[in-house]
Parts: C-alpha cells; structure tokens; sequence
C-alpha cells in the first residue's frame, strides 16, 4: 500500500466550535516542529448543528461528514479518507504538544512501536480532588502498567489500523479499549509493540467535572465497568454524547 503522506491527524468533532479551533491552533503548531515528514488534518463533523466544520475549514484542514453519531463510527470515517501511512486520532478537546507528535510518529519509525497512546493531564481540576486530580492519576497508573491508550490521543500505522479493523461501530463507548485490545494482537504478529509515551502528556479538557458531580459522574460510568455489555446501548452510554443545554 502507497502513502502520500507521512501522517494523518484525525479529529472528530461534533458541535466543538468553541474548543476546535485552541485544538488546531495548537495541532498546527506542533506539525511545525516536526520536520521533514508531512502530513495532514482531517475534522469529522459528526452531524454537528454549530459552525464546526466552518472552523475547521477555516484552518485548512480536510473537513469530511459522517451523520451517524457515534464515536467509533467517526474515527473510521477519517481513517477511510486518511493519506498518511501513520494515524492519529485526537479528541477536539485535547491540546497535542509538539514534542508529543514528534515522539509519537519517533517511536513508530525508529522503536519497533505499532501504536501507542501517551498519558493525560486535565486543564483545570476545579478544585476537584477526586475526578480531578485522583481519577486522571489512576488512569495513568493503569495506562502505563497495562499499556492501556485513552481515546484522546491514539497512534497507530494505517496498516495495522485496518488490519485490525478500526474501532467497533458495535460500541458507543469503550471502542478505544476494544481496539487497544485488537491492536496489540496485530502488533504481536507483526512482532511490535504498543508504547505509552510517558514522558509526554497530552492535555484534556475537564469540561465534564462542569457538567457532572463526582457522585453522577460514577453512577453514570461505574455499571458500564461492571455491565459491559452496557456500551452498545446508546441511550446507557449517553455521558460521553449528552450536552448540557445552552
């Protein structure tokens, strides 16, 4: 399989232009600083209702449609159009420092490395001990010990991606740990492996502890952990579509 580019950032979006254009501004960026390799962005509206794709066809980037609203089925979508030999799905809501993408597409050319993700950070904690501080210093624990990868910042080479057939449209929520789970399997044929890049932090939005409390926050995820079944049902998974009203 031929590639015209070196890399493809996909971003699927559905009413973030309040936050999409700080996430490209600062994917711009960080493609600055890369060097040699090129590459390319590519916003999913996913049947977005606000001037998301406006934004983003602002910014240059490649703006493609998908109307079924759902998490998985949009990073597919984007990887269907990509150009680049490696892939990276970012949240619209996560900030990718520079030397972040250099060590991501780093370790894929030169370390024997499939896909990975990196560990996370908040923005803010508003003053938010447990959901703020806690809970994203555990999911790094289990990341990094269980090379586990967070849906806001995944990498991948394309041909592992669709070797591994993508995330699964089967889940509304939970897709990145299927595909986690799919992706170290191909990679284990290929004999490579998943790295999460510890000493490069992307940064995400904590714009939930907003919408949620602590206590809604786990009666909304906690029978998801235990029922799993539980994430093919939309209407079960709808902490990760709902927004609050305007």
């Amino acid at each position: 399989m031929s590639y015209s580019l070196d890399y493809s950032i996909i971003i699927p979006a559905y009413n973030e232009e309040k936050l999409l254009p700080g996430t490209l501004e600062q994917i711009i960026e960080s493609m600055s600083m890369v060097g040699a390799e090129k590459g390319e962005i590519i916003v999913v509206d996913n049947n977005s209702t606000d001037g998301t794709a406006k934004v983003a066809k602002a910014k240059n980037c490649k703006v493609v449609h998908e109307p079924f609203r759902q998490i998985a089925k949009a990073r597919n979508t984007g990887a269907s159009f990509a150009r680049g030999k490696y892939l990276l799905f970012i949240d619209a809501d996560t900030l990718i420092p520079g030397p972040t993408l250099i060590e991501a597409l780093r370790t894929m050319q030169q370390d024997g490395v499939g896909g990975g993700g990196s560990i996370l950070s908040f923005d803010k904690t508003h003053g938010r001990f447990w959901s703020g501080k806690v809970l994203p210093a555990l999911w790094n624990f289990i990341s990094k010990h269980f090379s586990l990868f967070a849906g806001s910042f995944v990498f991948c080479r394309a041909d592992l991606f669709f070797k591994s057939k993508g995330f699964p449209e089967t889940h509304f929520a939970g897709e990145e740990i299927i595909f986690n789970k799919r992706l170290k399997n191909t990679c284990r044929e290929e004999g490579l492996k998943i790295a999460i890049l510890q000493g490069f932090p992307v940064c995400s939005s904590a714009r939930k502890l907003e919408w949620h409390n602590d206590w809604s926050i786990l009666t909304k995820v906690l029978p998801l952990v235990g029922l799993p079944w539980l994430l093919k049902s939309r209407k079960s998974c709808q902490f990760w579509y709902e927004r609050p009203k305007s």
